[in-house]
């Protein structure tokens, strides 16, 4: 999909050589390093609080009427906080591979049009930010009785952050040509977007589709974060019609974010990047290669599986990539394993950490549909075994072809190793039972994980201090935020498109062409695949899904079913070029280039393809096990 730098702020060339610019640089500095300080503390602040009210409720069979909002509201401040330094660090994904492919004589025009439209975006929504505060404030919460201001207030705080460290990144040094065309780049964006267009020109049919294409894919193409890319398009569309009030941008990205079940996100990646760097990850590998590692190619066998284990406990594919293929990739490498081969299997094999049963995608899905995360997490649980297996398939036939080694785990090594895993997958139970069973929230539960795997940090493996955990909260903020940063330009796409009703005149076609349930499905499964080669989930699952919904009810598919089938294909759309995130992590770690392991990856990508097909046509792999826990019907 793309690529997540792990640099420092993006500051290239000498350090300013005027006042000026020092000043800059050192405000930017100074400010950011307090921003990191609140988005930390707000992050440990909100998983107290959904940890406290775990206790209440469960414990002491209290529950706290303002427990989950005063949460809701911390995770505000701390998701803004931690968009805005990761915008500084250079955090959030962006499309980099067509820019590498240019001839360097293109590149400083193009970085400059990058990041003149990157600050266009910065400057519409924080006017856009501060234009609501009036309109939010007249709101209050329920429990609290807060003006929604206290939470609200984020947006435009994080924006001024971000038009900071833009300044910091292009005004401070370089050319003072090059300076002035980003400023000129991103004021006359903000100029266009405000007037509105709609207001004095027409712009309708195939030329305000053209336009609007052009908006997403342009600035995408050429470098710019796909949050802040989703964010120009929505914002300009939205002057295309010009029938909506300025303000309404940066009103739908606080929706996009203010729901509970998202709370779930920052604390299962936190857990996640913990259970690596303690040390839990591996063994889980230890533990998978006892099962799987005497048959041939079993490295490859063990990857898969430590990624199906480590997955369901993290719950997101690229945490998944990284922590499982940081271990597996450089032990499969010194056993003569193809490096091709090795980034695609890894890539193909974190897809299994989005089907997770509390999955980020699994909790988008859910937030955007209505549909029961307990009933869905649990339809997830067959697929991503069927899924899992026809992997295991691919990577025992593959090694056959290149005759690679038996890893023989020594049998005094079992009973250690075995033992050794009862933690880390006594987390993965802690997870499956709380959610599936509908004991416990998304939000509930990922504190409670949090929680274990701290106790189990300090006090039994005793390998993280508090400067290593501070650290570890600062980088699940940042990949967190930048998940949830796209979340919330999504959002605000969805909504340009059902105000445009172009998602509802696309299901409207679909329904012209035909009404057969299966038909309906592959289509509206292709075209969720192809929009998954280009869009991150985020913007499919609230740009698409609302309108897909009633098309799809109407042909008889059960939603949950439908759920499965759609974060299937975003698991695809992971390894899909030419957006494919999972494939520039993986490659990243095993050291080859983009092409190689997309070539490698086929296969893979032709197995799942089928695995969509057998759950098309047989629900009952999906919908058992809801209809034992539930009695959920299978339709």
């Amino acid at each position: 999909m793309a690529t997540i730098e792990q640099s420092g702020a993006v500051i290239e060339g000498n350090q300013p050589s005027s006042i000026w610019g020092r000043g800059l640089v050192a405000l930017s500095d100074m400010v950011d390093r307090m921003t990191i300080f609140c988005f930390v503390w707000a992050t440990v602040a909100f998983a107290t609080i959904m940890l406290v009210a775990v206790f209440f409720r469960y414990v002491l069979n209290s529950s706290l009427s303002w427990s989950d909002e005063l949460a809701l509201i911390v995770f505000a401040w701390a998701t803004f906080l931690a968009i805005a330094s990761g915008y500084l660090h250079d955090k959030h994904v962006n499309v980099n591979f067509l820019v590498q492919k240019m001839p360097a004589g293109w590149l400083p025009g193009v970085k400059v049009l990058a990041e003149g439209l990157s600050g266009g975006y910065l400057i519409s929504l924080t006017v856009s930010g501060i234009m609501a505060l009036d309109i939010v404030g007249r709101a209050h919460t329920d429990a609290m009785q807060l003006p929604v201001t206290v939470p609200y207030l984020a947006i435009p705080v994080a924006c001024l952050i971000m038009d900071l460290h833009w300044a910091r990144r292009n005004l401070a040094q370089g050319p003072r040509r090059d300076a002035t065309l980003k400023l000129l780049i991103g004021l006359a964006y903000f100029w266009v977007v405000f007037l509105p267009i709609g207001q004095y020109a027409q712009i309708t049919g195939a030329s305000r589709a053209a336009l609007v294409l052009l908006a997403l894919f342009g600035p995408m193409l050429i470098g710019v974060p796909l949050a802040l890319s989703l964010g120009l398009m929505a914002t300009l569309y939205q002057s295309i019609l010009g029938v909506l009030a300025f303000h309404t941008g940066a009103v739908q990205v606080f929706w996009g974010i203010n729901v509970l079940t998202l709370m779930a996100v920052p604390l299962l990646v936190l857990a996640g990047r913990m259970m690596h760097a303690v040390g839990m990850a591996k063994l889980i590998v230890d533990f998978a290669q006892v099962l799987v590692g005497r048959v041939r190619g079993g490295l490859g066998v063990t990857n898969v599986l430590a990624s199906f284990l480590f997955g369901d406990i993290s719950g997101s594919a690229v945490s998944d990539t990284a922590a499982i293929g940081s271990l597996m990739i450089p032990q499969m490498k010194a056993r003569g394993y193809r490096a091709d081969f090795c980034a695609a299997l890894q890539g193909t094999a974190g897809t299994l950490g989005m089907m997770a049963p509390l999955a980020i995608s699994v909790l988008l899905y859910c937030a955007a549909t209505n549909t029961s995360v307990s009933r869905l997490a649990a339809a997830t649980i067959a697929p991503s075994f069927l899924v899992a297996c026809s992997f295991i398939v691919v990577t025992l036939v593959h090694s056959r072809r290149y005759n690679y080694p038996k890893e023989k785990v020594p049998f005094a090594l079992v009973v250690p190793r075995s033992l050794a895993a009862i933690p880390p997958l006594f987390g993965l139970a802690l997870l499956v039972v709380g959610i599936v069973g509908g004991v416990v929230t998304p939000a509930e539960i990922g504190s409670a994980l949090v929680a274990y795997v701290l106790v189990l940090s300090v006090f039994f493996y005793r390998r993280v201090g508090t400067a290593k955990l501070y650290g570890e909260v600062v980088e699940a903020g940042y990949i967190s935020a930048m998940m949830l940063f796209m979340t919330a330009t999504s959002v605000f796409v969805g909504f340009m498109l059902a105000r445009d009703v172009v998602s509802v005149q696309i299901a409207d076609l679909i329904s012209q062409i035909t009404t057969n349930r299966l038909a309906v499905i592959f289509i509206v499964s292709g075209i969720c695949m192809i929009l998954g080669m280009i869009l991150e989930p985020p913007a499919i699952i609230f740009g698409f899904l609302p309108s897909f919904m009633p098309l799809l009810a109407g042909v008889g598919v059960d939603p949950v079913h439908w759920g499965v089938l759609f974060i299937t294909n975003m698991g695809l759309g992971c390894i899909v070029p030419p957006v494919a995130m999972n494939l520039f992590v993986s490659t990243q770690i095993a050291g080859v280039r983009y092409e190689q392991a997309v070539r490698a990856a086929v296969p893979f990508m032709l197995i799942m393809a089928v695995d969509i097909v057998i759950m098309a046509v047989f629900p009952q792999i999906p919908l058992q096990l809801p209809h034992i826990l539930f009695g959920y019907p299978i339709r």
